[in-house]
């Protein structure tokens, strides 16, 4: 049964027809097959490329940023015409966009890339948060040593300081990733809490999926590497009325990967069943991760048509996030020159 709420008419249909303008299945399929040059090119031909049009740098940190700009601007819309009732709501969404703005940061530093951080970040979501002297603080630091101390003087405290402890053992910076959504997904999880009941039982799905997502990924990763499973669970809160905690502890319960995966097959989902086939031909875990980030797309698509109320807005703004996180990657890929064949699936939305 839909959720239709008069007070937010205006925004769903805003949404649906914003919805119709992310690109298709097609047309991911005819872009993975471009080369780079090319690649940008045909970008501009779509509403989240037109930025583009006026920015023809062909440099792949700068156009990041520009894709990432776009979805501020639809961020920025919404906010300004939800209704007072989800106006903190969305408020709390745009701590993602520092997120965002925190792993690029990261993923350059672990990387050692010769590039200017200031182009890397979108300064715009700092100036939304009021928080533009604290992500200069972080644009000064060398290495990631630095990154550290900075972010525990900040509210990453805690989550910071279990991350740089499993960083340390596993050398990979995935935990620093969750660490930084871990304050995103709190501070989502209690302003949905609050909303009156026919609009918190969306926004709760909403963020229990994401929530869902993150913690197969952290005990699956663990479990990668060998790491422990119960130190790396305290990078991501679990609600007491998370509705998918059968499922989490009888990962939590299974200290071998296989097992995990087994258990990911009972799910019954494709996607998941032919992300592990690819995992176990290759030994490559990031199959697995695409594969549950595929199935999470699955949801939100499905959802944002059953519902008229906040759920489809934040559906429309995660399936947004989803095909600028694609569209990244495949810049980066493409630059690289990695096999077209391969390309396909790394793609969130092709898989």
């Amino acid at each position: 049964m839909t959720n239709i709420s008069p007070d937010i008419s205006f925004l769903t249909s805003y949404v649906r027809g914003q919805h119709a303008k992310l690109l298709s299945i097609n047309d991911f399929e005819n872009l993975v097959n471009k080369p780079y040059e090319i690649f940008v090119d045909d970008l501009k031909s779509f509403e989240i490329g037109e930025i583009l049009r006026s920015n023809p740098s062909y440099k792949s940190h700068e156009i990041e940023r520009f894709l990432t700009r776009r979805l501020l601007d639809q961020y920025s819309f919404i906010l300004k015409n939800i209704p007072n009732w989800g106006k903190e709501l969305i408020e709390a969404y745009t701590t993602k966009f520092e997120v965002m703005n925190l792993q690029r940061i990261t993923r350059y530093l672990y990387s050692k890339a010769d590039i200017n951080l200031r182009e890397a970040i979108n300064l715009r979501a700092q100036e939304l948060l009021g928080r533009t002297s604290f992500i200069a603080k972080l644009l000064q630091c060398q290495d990631l040593s630095e990154l550290f101390d900075q972010l525990k003087k900040s509210e990453y405290k805690n989550e910071i300081e279990v991350a740089e402890n499993i960083y340390a053992n596993v050398g990979d910076i995935w935990p620093l990733e969750f660490a930084f959504d871990t304050s995103y997904l709190k501070q989502m999880l209690n302003q949905a809490s609050k909303l009156r009941r026919n609009q918190r039982v969306g926004a709760l799905k909403f963020v229990h999926y994401e929530l869902l997502t993150d913690l197969l990924l952290v005990i699956l990763k663990a479990n990668f590497v060998g790491a422990d499973i119960n130190e790396a669970l305290k990078l991501i809160p679990i609600p007491n009325n998370f509705p998918f905690k059968r499922q989490i502890s009888e990962l939590m319960a299974e200290p071998e990967l296989k097992a995990n995966l087994d258990i990911l097959r009972s799910f019954k989902s494709a996607k998941l069943t032919s992300g592990i086939e690819r995992y176990e031909k290759d030994k490559m875990f990031l199959h697995v991760e695409i594969a549950i980030r595929a199935e999470e797309l699955e949801f939100l698509r499905r959802v944002f048509y059953e519902d008229y109320g906040i759920l489809s807005v934040l559906s429309y703004l995660k399936q947004y996030e989803t095909q600028i996180k694609d569209l990244n990657k495949l810049l980066y890929l493409k630059e690289y020159k990695f096999p077209i064949e391969k390309t396909r699936e790394l793609i969130v939305n092709l898989v």
